[in-house]
Parts: C-alpha cells; sequence; structure tokens
C-alpha cells in the first residue's frame, strides 16, 4: 500500500496548563511531519478551553470536518480530511517519529487504532493498558516486551495513531467521563473510546516500541519508571 500521500491531522488538547517538556516533544513531531509528509497532507488541532471529554469529542469532530471551529486553534489538511489522527496528550512526552513509527504497524482495515505504550502518573504507575490472560481474567499489561505488538482490551491516549474511518464506525459521544474499576488509572475517559471500539467491533493495538513518557508534578514517568514499577509489582505478588 502506498502511503506517501496519506494524510494526518496532529490533535493536541490542552486540558490544564502547557508542559514545557510535552509542548516541546509536540512541536518536534509536527516538524517531523514537514520532513515525511507533503505539506498539503497534514494538519495540525488543538484546543486550550475546554476540559474532558468535551475536548476530546470537539477535536476529533474538527478533524471530521477538516475545519479549526472556534474553541480550535491550528489548520485543517489542505488536501482534504485527514486519513490519520496522530493523538498526543497535553502530559505526555512521545518520540518525535512516533508517526512513523506506529504507521509502520497500523493498517486501514486490520489495526486501524494503534496506540504507543505509557504509564499511568499516579502510582503504581501501572502501564496505561489492559489485556486479557489465558484465563481470560483482565490487568494491566505488568509484563509488556520490548517492540511487541499486543491485542489490548483497552489502552490509554498519551500517544495514539487512529484511522478516522473508526469515528464513523463507533457511536457518540465517542468519549464519556464515568467511573473505572480497579480504580487506580488515569485512563478515564480513554476507558470509554475502548468502550465504543468494541461495540464497533473494532480492534486495539498497542505496540511497546513507542513509549510516551507521563509527566507527574514535572517528573516523566518513563519505561525505566515502568519497568522498575513492574519488578515492585510482580515482587509484591510473590510475597501474597
Amino acid at each position: 500500500m502506498d502511503k506517501s500521500n496519506e494524510s494526518v491531522a496532529l490533535c493536541m488538547p490542552v486540558y490544564d496548563k502547557v508542559y514545557p517538556k510535552a509542548w516541546l516533544a509536540d512541536m518536534m513531531i509536527a516538524f517531523n511531519f514537514g520532513k515525511i509528509l507533503k505539506p498539503e497532507n497534514f494538519g495540525i488541532f488543538y484546543v486550550r478551553k475546554l476540559p474532558q471529554p468535551h475536548a476530546q469529542n470537539y477535536l476529533f469532530n474538527s478533524v471530521l470536518d477538516n475545519k479549526v471551529h472556534e474553541y480550535a486553534e491550528g489548520f485543517p489538511v489542505r488536501s482534504g480530511r485527514a486519513d490519520w489522527v496522530l493523538w498526543v496528550e497535553d502530559d505526555s512526552v512521545p518520540p518525535a517519529n512516533a508517526y512513523e513509527i506506529l504507521r509502520k504497524w497500523a493498517d486501514p482495515i486490520e489495526r486501524p487504532v494503534m496506540h504507543g505504550l505509557s504509564f499511568d502518573r499516579k502510582p503504581p504507575h501501572s502501564p496505561s493498558a489492559v489485556i486479557k490472560d489465558d484465563a481470560g481474567e483482565q490487568d494491566w499489561l505488568w509484563h509488556w516486551r520490548p517492540d511487541a505488538l499486543y491485542k489490548v482490551e483497552h489502552s490509554g491516549t498519551c500517544i495514539s495513531l487512529i484511522h478516522t474511518s473508526v469515528f464513523e464506525k463507533m457511536k457518540r459521544p465517542w468519549f464519556r467521563m464515568q467511573p473505572f474499576e480497579p480504580g487506580t488509572t488515569g485512563m478515564i475517559p480513554c476507558l470509554s473510546l475502548s468502550q465504543r471500539m468494541h461495540e464497533a467491533g473494532i480492534p486495539i493495538y498497542l505496540y511497546t516500541g513507542c513509549i510516551a513518557g507521563h509527566i507527574a508534578d514535572e517528573v516523566v514517568i518513563d519505561a525505566k519508571i515502568g519497568r522498575m514499577m513492574a519488578e515492585k509489582h510482580e515482587s509484591e505478588k510473590d510475597r501474597t
């Protein structure tokens, strides 16, 4: 499949405040777009005035309309509606080539949702992804392997590549606020997006070769901390 003419919209919501490390990472992604995509094939959409989950719903609507609406800023894709959305949260620090990494594994039909790996801002800093084990039980993806592709039940959206056709298949609103069990995660309202995807029969994938740090009190929860917390979790589990 020829990817050279694909178009991408970079979406960046700002819910609370601008984190310099996160904003720099976003700008590096945008700069990289300029190197790998035709100028008419990428756009940037962001909001600073809307809380969750309105910011998410609003931005994705803007991408589908390919129009920078009243509360959004940036510029649309000049060649027409984007094929893909690269979603970057306001407190995440993904690699500059995140789009290239995720697009290598994503597919419009087979794998239209491809998340990168991130970690919860709150202790115990679990991986922000849930997977089923061999017994069918759900748990955090504590034992993630480097550079591995997983089919997951849920994932946070610190860094996510989603084909725009997905949003036409899901029931609205895509994002909602709701409680989550067991409850020690910041994935809400990302959970509701995963639920909508399951309802529409859309598979959800995650690639651990793309890791986004998650800013917590100015400390970036990265792969090193995530692995350390996974080992601590396993040690505590063995003692019980």
